[in-house]
């Protein structure tokens, strides 16, 4: 029996089968039929609030498993959604990861689901791993580590979900989060075989222009690579006749979907509600009666429409207050905004909860959130007050009341009772904005349709000015300066502003702050434990770099700074000036929050959840004992007893934490702790151990904290597989080069790049650690007697021993295995052409993201008795020149997606222990 695949009439099915039984609207049909036709995606798409263009990320995924099922046109396989709004990636992020665990659920049968997730299998390169879901998703958030496992696949399917400025940053090779080694591999895969659609796109007006004039750059080449470059999508409600192709919501669409035409034409009648003081300011009697007047109007609105009716307010400090004010009063209140951590926003998520989703929570009297609800989520209130804002937030906010249509509504926008003075300012919106609202508002609250969808079509609400005097265009030279990943050159943050922000005066970048239980009062003992435990996705409070700048007069001595491009995490001091992307870990006796919300003026605490997820899945098992309850300290006794003379033995250690598991917590944590330990000694380890000794008053160390860290996703770490694998038995050097050659001419190939690059990558693949020969660099891998044949990864499982063995093997600082490589493999590389032997080079010196354009050592410094072309390379200048030839031959972006691949093929196969 052939493999079974789908067709383009299975598309109802599938889209009802993750969309709970509901069918397609004509407009997602054709957009669908749009992409097959042509193999782009529009240059706009044209759908109203409620008209569901989170589907985008449906169309996307069925399209591609046409693709795999044999569909003649090629569509990108990657869909990028970027939204400057938290709540929406979020949101984005959690649909998309909802179908793939539905198509990973799925697998083995006939359904439809089943057979698009075998036709997205095809795809892949490479063994399955076990867990792994046919769609990759990623979450690319300003102030929460960023995601990187969709970098080993690019042959396969992925959304990416993410901020404009996480987004734009990794196109321009300067990934916000990532170290300056993995800046290329983004750019490359983000440039080629991706469509990103932007949502909100009139916010994000630099980032659409700078995306499009990257997909323009890419194809300056003399040899273009023949794989389709970036696409971008803009969504808006109103089409403009200058935006390109078109596809969307259209009249005729209203007859025939009636759900579509409820949605989008049940009235939503607008009241204004005149604030004598407005804005609302920041203390004072003034600043009450606006807080009891918002509260007011949202008792009101519950008890008229009798469920959860919405409050959305411009300030985080406001939102509090009103929060505060209706639990005071008896009123069963949620709070979300931009400041909440992951975690706590998954609370109010299904399973968890259904208050963040269609269904709604009934028992939830209201919902009081920023513009981080505006947009995407999808609410149906049964009513809103609002403060004034422009007339697109407004829109938004409205959007998310009577959703489906299908009751009586009213919104409620608080407004100045008076004229704005000069200069008025109500959190990010700015008085002209804001007067502009207020005079299309006072239309709209004549008409008997109001705020409802299609009723804005014309007049549509005002836009905002754009906060910068022109737009700016991204230049070639431009490109090849931010090409130069491996200098300090590379542009910083002020000025990828430039070509990101619609905002030059206060663009919105992120830190992540993240919570710890007692962490350490020694420096050096929290700088080992941070090392161990780094901050995880949903642990990080989103903080904007302008906030931290206050918020760090008030944090305690000792708080540990977390940046990516350091080797390691080290103590906060007084002048590091914050990067986005960067997190701060602090004590979990901080008084900064307010109800579980980052408040400059806030006296609260928030609660470490590190080990708070219940079922922990691969990746996420970390815990902690120390020695701070009887219970804990009798573990350590008995393991420092088990570790005194041989160290620690992991199956030992996990008998020891089944014997006294009821009595420690957390009991998830610790039992899966222990799952992962108690594994043959031939079997591939999944989980590390690390004790942490202190010397006592006697001179005798004392066992001060047990850490047992999941491996399952080590590998996704680029710097620690290039010498580790999770197998617990060396890997030849021969051995592992072929593996890699022979998967990225598989990747290569699968990609449809022309026979000559695939023998330039297979040719990369092969000789891309050769330098690892070095007799230093083999003594870095083994603790014991020398190996009969080189070695590539060491078996040695203990990170600390590799970085000792490292330190010990003579090897001077920086050193670059591969800047070596180039110059063992360029003699046997002469059967090549000029080109693609300067090619094959330049791809086995950038294979670990170094060497762009320069590499930290001279020939003479790089190894004893440096040949001659050795010196030309590094000493006389021919790398640098081979870096500028070639991007003139396959262009900035084609090379860093060369690169990408080739990276890509290596991280599989170190993955898979070979």
């Amino acid at each position: 029996m052939g493999p079974v695949s789908v067709d383009r009439a299975d598309f109802g099915a599938f889209f009802a089968s993750v969309r709970g039984g509901h069918r397609p609207f004509r407009w997602q049909e054709r957009l669908l039929d749009h992409i097959l036709r042509t193999g782009r995606w529009p240059d706009q798409l044209v759908a109203p609030t409620g008209a569901g263009k989170t589907s985008v990320v449906d169309v996307h995924v069925f399209a591609v498993a046409l693709m795999a099922s044999g569909h003649p046109v090629r569509v990108p396989r990657r869909l990028a959604l970027v939204v400057d709004r938290r709540a929406l990636v979020d949101d984005q992020h959690e649909h998309a990861t909802s179908i793939a665990k539905k198509l990973a659920e799925a697998r083995g049968g006939r359904t439809v689901l089943a057979r698009t997730a075998d036709a997205l299998d095809s795809l892949r390169a490479g063994r399955r791993k076990p867990g792994a879901r046919p769609l990759s998703t990623a979450l690319l958030r300003g102030g929460v580590p960023p995601s990187r496992q969709w970098l080993d696949d690019p042959v396969g399917c992925a959304v990416l979900c993410a901020t404009p400025d996480m987004w734009g940053s990794r196109l321009l090779l300067s990934g916000y989060g990532s170290r300056a080694q993995a800046w290329p591999r983004e750019a490359g895969l983000l440039a080629y075989d991706t469509v990103a659609v932007v949502d909100e796109a009139h916010l994000s007006q630099q980032l659409v222009t700078t995306a499009r004039r990257v997909s323009e750059l890419a194809t300056v080449a003399e040899e273009p690579l023949g794989v389709p470059v970036l696409q971008v999508v803009e969504t808006t409600a109103t089409p403009r006749a200058d935006a390109g192709v078109a596809v969307g919501v259209e009249p005729d669409d209203l007859d025939v979907d009636e759900a579509l035409r409820q949605r989008l034409t049940a009235p939503k009648p607008v009241t204004l509600l005149p604030l004598a003081s407005w804005p609302i300011p920041h203390s004072g009697p003034a600043r009450k009666a606006g807080v009891m007047a918002l509260a007011d109007e949202a008792v009101r609105l519950r008890e008229a429409y009798d469920s959860t009716v919405g409050c959305f307010v411009n300030t985080v400090p406001v939102a509090a207050a009103v929060a505060e004010e209706l639990r005071a009063r008896g009123m069963k209140t949620e709070l979300v905004c931009g400041r909440l951590r992951p975690h706590d926003v998954s609370r109010l998520r299904p399973p968890m909860s259904t208050l963040l989703s269609i269904t709604g929570d009934r028992e939830v009297d209201v919902l009081v959130s920023t513009q981080s609800l505006e947009v995407g989520v999808d609410l149906d209130l049964a009513a809103a007050v609002t403060e004034l804002a422009p007339g697109g937030a407004i829109a938004q906010r409205a959007g998310r009341v009577n959703r489906l249509g299908s009751r009586t509504t009213e919104v409620t926008v608080v407004v100045p009772a008076a004229d704005l003075p000069a200069g008025a300012q109500s959190g990010p919106y700015q008085r002209d904005d804001l007067a502009a609202a207020l005079t299309w508002l006072e239309r709209q609250s004549t008409d008997p349709a109001g705020l409802a969808p299609w009723a804005l079509r014309e007049p549509r609400p005002p836009a905002p000015a754009l906060r910068r005097d022109l737009l700016q265009r991204l230049e070639l030279a431009q490109a090849w300066h931010l090409a130069r990943t491996s200098d300090d050159l590379a542009a910083n943050q002020d000025d990828l502003d430039l070509w990101l922000s619609d905002n030059l005066d206060e663009p919105d970048h992120e830190i992540g702050l993240v919570v710890r239980r007692a962490l350490p009062a020694d420096e050096a003992d929290a700088v080992r434990l941070i090392e161990k435990l780094p901050p995880r996705q949903h642990e990080a409070f989103p903080v904007s770099i302008r906030q931290a700048a206050k918020i760090r007069e008030r944090l305690k001595p000792g708080s540990i700074l977390v940046r990516p491009s350091d080797d390691a995490p080290r103590p906060l001091i007084d002048d590091d000036r914050l990067r986005p992307g960067d997190q701060i870990v602090i004590d979990d006796t901080t008084e900064l929050f307010t109800a579980d919300v980052v408040d400059l003026d806030g006296n609260d605490r928030a609660d470490d959840v590190l080990d708070a997820p219940g079922e922990p899945g691969p990746g996420e098992v970390v815990l902690r004992i120390e020695r701070d309850t009887a219970a804990h300290r009798r573990l350590l006794d008995a393991v420092a007893a088990a570790s005194e003379q041989a160290g620690p033995d992991p199956v030992e250690i996990a008998r020891l934490l089944r014997v006294h598991r009821d009595k420690l917590a957390p009991r998830p944590m610790v039992a899966a702790a222990a799952s992962l330990l108690d594994r043959p000694a031939d079997a591939p380890a999944e989980a590390e151990v690390t004790l942490h000794w202190h010397d006592s008053h006697d001179d005798q160390p004392e066992l001060v904290r047990l850490i047992v860290v999941d491996l399952r996703t080590a590998t996704t770490d680029a710097e620690l597989r290039q010498t580790w694998t999770p197998r617990r038995k060396p890997v030849a050097l021969r051995r592992h080069a072929e593996a890699v050659a022979e998967r990225t001419e598989t990747v290569a190939t699968r990609l449809g790049l022309n026979t000559a690059l695939v023998e330039v990558l297979r040719l990369a693949g092969l000789h891309h650690d050769d330098g690892k020969a070095d007799d230093r660099f083999q003594r870095s891998l083994r603790a014991g007697p020398a190996s009969v044949e080189p070695l590539a990864k060491s078996g040695v499982q203990d990170t600390r021993t590799i970085k000792q063995l490292r330190t010990a093997s003579g090897l001077p600082t920086g050193w670059r295995h591969e800047q070596l490589s180039v110059a063992y493999a360029w003699p046997t590389l002469a059967m090549l052409g000029d080109r693609h032997r300067e090619l094959v080079a330049r791809l086995i010196g950038t294979s670990h993201g170094n060497g762009r354009p320069g590499f930290p050592h001279t020939g003479q410094q790089l190894v004893d008795n440096a040949d001659e072309t050795t010196i030309a390379l590094y000493d006389e200048g021919r790398w640098d020149e081979l870096i500028e030839r070639t991007h003139i031959r396959w262009g900035v972006w084609g090379c860093a997606y060369l690169e990408a691949l080739l990276r890509a093929a290596d991280g599989q196969v170190s993955a898979e222990g070979s």
